[in-house]
């Protein structure tokens, strides 16, 4: 036979109101909803155990321990709080900085670390539990040259508006803005990971073949938000200067500046061949991160990926085809573009 509620007497309930008006623990508040809906003597202890969301027999516990203890006894817990995490305060601080520098290789070079500094071994389970409690997750590093001045970088930062105003010699004309940026690509496979079945070795085509072309690339950066490509043989001040000139053609009548970093064969503002409606301002010096048409080269390497091709006109092709959504739908570009400090500059700049 079912277990009936049983009648709680008068004497203690002024003693569970008090509590109740006084109490803000979530716990203790619920043990005290429970008894106070027993008081009113309108539901059953199935009700009641599935409106404060414990089960029937909770429900008859709390009413035992209030029975024999009262309040008092109902708002005492009979266990600790349990041994502290190895990992937090000053350690977790650390591991994060660890993390944001990329110091751990494997998670065993983590778990090793933190035997170093604790004097115990954490199990790799516990160790993936604690990362992921972090916001640690395994990335591939990007590649940062040796000579990169992190001091510039933040200088570029900062001064693009001033920079990019100054370009700026007539205030009644119209400006564009564009990032520009070319890749090398090629008849030599890109290899990329890809969805496979477990225990089952995928394989792709290759074939060493070197035989590359030239893409160069400039996304307007507002306005439109147009993606100009050129396709060229081979790279050069020559080439560079006639991308530059299909830039300036898009509107005749506009400035141009154009943002683009200081490889070799990129020409300099002012120098001979530059069309007389294109500026140029030179990224830092290997700072490929300030460039938002980066990204760019990885989704064509993504699209591309996997696939042998023959002849590179069939592999221009294929770029072409991956590029196209970006070439006619420009909020996916003002999407890529949104994350970026020369948005921000530009937008200061108040012309571009």
């Amino acid at each position: 036979m079912a277990r009936r509620i049983p009648e709680l007497g008068e004497r203690r309930l002024p003693e569970l109101q008090e509590a109740w008006k006084s109490e803000r623990r979530g716990w203790a508040r619920q043990r005290l909803r429970v008894i106070r809906l027993v008081a009113r003597h309108e539901h059953s202890a199935q009700e009641i155990a599935d409106l404060v969301g414990v089960s029937r027999a909770t429900v008859f516990n709390y009413l035992r321990v209030f029975g024999e203890k009262g309040v008092e006894g109902l708002l005492q817990r009979d266990y600790g709080i349990g041994r502290p995490g190895l990992i937090g305060g000053r350690l977790q601080r650390e591991l994060v900085e660890k993390l944001r520098c990329g110091t751990f290789v494997r998670a065993k070079d983590a778990q090793r670390w933190l035997r170093e500094r604790t004097g115990r071994t954490l199990s790799l389970s516990a160790l993936y539990y604690h990362l992921g409690k972090v916001g640690g997750v395994l990335r591939v590093p990007r590649k940062t040259h040796v000579r990169k001045d992190e001091a510039q970088v933040a200088a570029f930062r900062e001064e693009a508006a001033e920079r990019l105003l100054a370009l700026i010699e007539d205030p009644h004309r119209p400006v564009r803005l564009w990032v520009a940026d070319e890749h090398r690509y090629g008849l030599l496979p890109v290899i990329r990971r890809c969805w496979g079945l477990r225990s089952v070795r995928v394989h792709a085509p290759y074939a060493t073949k070197y035989q590359w072309g030239y893409l160069y690339k400039a996304l307007e950066v507002d306005g439109d938000n147009r993606l100009e490509l050129l396709f060229v043989p081979r790279v050069g001040k020559d080439v560079s200067n006639v991308f530059l000139q299909q830039l300036a053609d898009t509107d005749p009548d506009a400035l141009h500046l154009v943002v683009w970093d200081q490889a070799g064969f990129h020409p300099r503002d002012g120098k001979e061949g530059v069309p007389d409606n294109v500026r140029l301002l030179p990224l830092s010096a290997y700072s490929p991160e300030l460039n938002p048409v980066e990204p760019l080269g990885g989704i064509v390497k993504d699209g591309i990926a996997n696939h042998l091709f023959t002849a590179l006109s069939d592999l221009e092709a294929a770029i072409l085809a991956e590029l196209e959504p970006w070439r006619r739908n420009g909020r996916l570009l003002r999407q890529l573009l949104g994350r970026y400090s020369i948005v921000s500059s530009a937008n200061a700049c108040g012309r571009c």
